[in-house]
């Protein structure tokens, strides 16, 4: 446990370092290589110029099956605030279906075209409701060790409708709009490897929010498990196990059904023995 420990450790400060010489596609210490560039969508490989890595090369190229990057990122979840005091603060999923309708083609491209030294990045803007103002989502991804690497920086964040003000996410994904305290989640939980904040240079003095996920496990536990390859991992899945409602389920829902059906008919039976008709009062007829 403490070499895990130690391990993520030591990649979350390489990762740091790594990052610290983003300012756009320009900067000399940081490349990034488009991918998809939209209006409303940026994707695309990052690199740092100078060769340095994490100490673990990433796990890349993959090819991601689009059921099972839909199935990872529509459990993902961001939650504003942090300690007891904003316990009750809902979590909101990150991405919405437009978002994913956008993202996971273009996240498959990117993935098949990382190396062991990229990583990929993503920017998504949206309008949000209902004054309607521009807003973005943007982050980042990558596989190490056989584990799921989400980074969210901006989660549905005002950005100026500028230019000037889309292309500065659009050189850095990475850097923080806003110095809001947020947590990064993940559902069913028990496929969290570890979660938290990571330090990055850019935009405001706080970090960006992380989760570790055991994807393979979540996607064992949805069908079968994905076959790999020497050149290039891969976690493909058959498109014939694409899920479905199992005859199981529907039996064990109809035995429900029948047993509120039958519990209402006991009870409409109790209130009838608690509530007895009333003997019939009216006054006897005279002879």
């Amino acid at each position: 446990m403490r070499e895990n420990l130690h391990t993520h450790m030591m990649n979350g400060i390489i990762l740091a370092i790594f990052l610290l010489g983003i300012t756009g596609c320009a900067s000399p210490g940081f490349i990034v290589q488009p991918v998809k560039d939209d209006p409303s969508l940026f994707v695309g490989t990052a690199r740092a110029s100078d060769g340095a890595s994490a100490e673990t090369p990433y796990t890349h190229p993959v090819v991601w099956d689009s059921a099972d990057l839909q199935a990872i990122l529509k459990r993902v979840a961001i939650q504003d605030g942090s300690g007891l005091m904003d316990a009750s603060r809902h979590p909101q999923a990150v991405f919405s279906q437009e978002d994913l309708r956008q993202l996971i083609p273009a996240l498959q491209q990117a993935f098949s075209l990382a190396g062991p030294s990229d990583w990929v990045v993503f920017a998504v803007w949206g309008a949000s409701q209902p004054s309607q103002a521009l807003e973005v989502t943007s982050g980042g991804l990558f596989l190490q060790e056989q584990h799921l690497h989400i980074l969210v920086a901006n989660h549905r964040e005002r950005v100026s409708s500028e230019e000037e003000g889309i292309q500065a996410i659009r050189q850095n994904p990475l850097s923080r709009l806003r110095d809001v305290k947020r947590n990064l989640l993940f559902f069913p939980t028990n496929y969290i490897v570890a979660s938290g904040q990571i330090w990055l240079a850019g935009g405001f003095d706080s970090p960006v929010s992380e989760v570790i996920l055991d994807y393979q496990g979540l996607l064992e536990s949805e069908g079968p498990a994905a076959p790999t390859t020497e050149t290039e991992h891969t976690v493909a899945k058959d498109p014939r196990s694409e899920p479905s409602t199992s005859s199981a389920d529907e039996k064990k829902l109809r035995g429900l059904q029948e047993e509120i059906s039958t519990l209402k008919e006991e009870l409409s039976r109790l209130k009838q023995q608690m509530n007895p008709a009333p003997a019939d009062s009216s006054p006897a007829t005279a002879p």
